[in-house]
């Protein structure tokens, strides 16, 4: 759907450019400013507006919305140059002082520079106003992309969209500064051809997908899910332990010899037994990675890897072994058409390229190997080889937890045991994993577990 649709710049640039050539640039300014005059009307018709107004197309959409206005609403329009003015400066700081709302125009998604001295100060007084925020399109001072503060950027209280959403409003740190997010509508076209085609991710996307079960089923119909344990129990037995509570069949860890005292404690609906190629059979997903430990045998990966033939999940250590090894870990891991890595970003990086842009890195390292990946972190960023990136940004800062990478493996691979495509499967443990964060009592990764079937529930239920 169009209002899930996230365009980068280029993208953006190119549907304006379509609209322009049928009729006019004044006339999208015109479509554009009375928008944001009728969200203004409806929501502070008796509040004081200050419009702060570049010289570019975002400040021309503020000027044209304070005349929408005129006769409606008080407001005033600062018309902020390019160079330095000591004379907009003080007025700026006097208008301040005698209005309720000021309305950022200032910057929009065509800021690519580094700010100068002089616009660092008109935003530092925006910010220290005490007075609601609201910003037109993306606050300024921030890049549309790759949501970078380009020297300093605007705080704002509501964040009007204009269009389209744009990876700024939903990646970090960029996001913490949009605060509300309101979407308005205007005569766009979404490119049809351009990728990556970015997309947020919302619950409704894989309600349709969940696993659905007849009441005639038994265990081996809901799936195996067999995890490669190392040193560190806990997460192996994490991912088991997850997989299981999603919704699969059967968990089994398994693990070399000198490994096995490590697990006396497990579980006891988690099988564990001693690695060999043989209890790699019959088994629907392969998790390899948490809990594996950094001086495991890359080559033994390696071999599992490539020996299995259902679908794979790659995480922590399973990524960081081979970060003297790149080029044999993209060779290797395309040969996999289903398999998807997980990293954070430490882990990323240690086989990756990575810039300022958390989405075309995600797409590039997608391409790279040919299959998914999914980048971790509070803006987390899905990629498929295709073209199709998917953006979650709203899970809260109790995923900074011990053991929640685990709990998203056991998550997915619970899911693809099910026998639900490894893709919605991705989708949608991110989603669930996403409630589970924003569940107030729940603060350490095993009141997320407790809460699985709960959330799932809650989703199945609202759909």
């Amino acid at each position: 759907m169009s209002k899930n649709r996230i365009l980068t710049i280029e993208q953006i640039k190119e549907s304006e450019n379509k609209f322009i050539c049928k009729n006019s640039e004044e006339q999208l300014l015109e479509i554009a400013g009375r928008k944001i005059s009728i969200f203004l009307l409806k929501n502070f018709k008796d509040k004081s507006l200050l419009f702060v107004c570049g010289s570019g197309n975002n400040g021309q959409d503020g000027v044209k919305a304070s005349k929408f206005l005129k006769g409606k609403i008080n407001n005033k329009v600062i018309l902020v140059p390019k160079t330095y003015s000591k004379k907009k400066l003080n007025l700026l700081q006097s208008s301040v002082k005698s209005s309720e709302i000021i309305v950022d125009c200032l910057f929009g998604t065509g800021l690519n520079r580094e700010l100068s001295g002089f616009h660092k100060k008109i935003i530092e007084i925006i910010n220290n106003s005490k007075r609601k925020i609201i910003s037109v399109d993306i606050p300024s001072g921030l890049n549309s992309d790759s949501g970078q503060i380009l020297g300093a950027s605007v705080f704002a209280s509501v964040t009007i969209c204009m269009g389209f959403y744009k990876p700024v409003h939903f990646l970090v740190p960029s996001k913490n500064y949009c605060g509300e997010k309101i979407l308005l509508k205007l005569p766009l076209k979404i490119p049809q051809k351009k990728i990556p085609k970015v997309q947020l991710l919302t619950k409704e996307r894989i309600f349709n997908f969940l696993p659905k079960h007849k009441n005639c089923i038994n265990k081996y119909d809901k799936g195996h899910v067999v995890v490669i344990g190392g040193v560190m129990s806990g997460a192996a037995r994490l991912v088991a332990f997850a997989s299981r509570k999603v919704g699969a069949g059967l968990s089994t860890i398994l693990v070399t010899p000198s490994n096995l005292k490590y697990y006396a404690k497990c579980e006891p609906g988690t099988i564990v037994a001693e690695y060999s190629d043989k209890q790699l059979l019959r088994k629907d997903v392969l998790v390899v990675g948490p809990g594996l430990g950094k001086n495991y045998d890359k080559n033994f990966i390696k071999k599992i890897i490539l020996n299995f033939d259902g679908k794979i999940i790659l995480d922590a250590d399973a990524i960081s072994i081979f970060e003297n090894h790149k080029s044999e870990f993209y060779k290797f891991i395309k040969k996999k058409k289903s398999l998807v890595i997980t990293p954070h970003k430490g882990e990323f990086q240690k086989v990756f390229e990575i810039s300022e842009n958390k989405i075309i890195d995600c797409f590039n390292a997608s391409k790279l190997i040919s299959n998914i990946v999914l980048y971790k972190g509070n803006d987390t960023v899905i990629s498929y080889p295709n073209g199709n990136v998917w953006v979650n940004s709203d899970a809260s800062n109790s995923l900074a937890t011990a053991g929640s990478g685990d709990l998203l493996c056991g998550l997915i691979s619970g899911l693809v045991a099910q026998k639900m495509k490894l893709n919605h499967s991705v989708l949608a443990a991110v989603c669930i994993q996403n409630d589970l964060s924003n569940r107030k009592n729940n603060v350490v990764v095993e009141d997320f577990l407790e809460d699985i079937q709960s959330v799932m529930s809650t989703i199945k239920n609202n759909n």
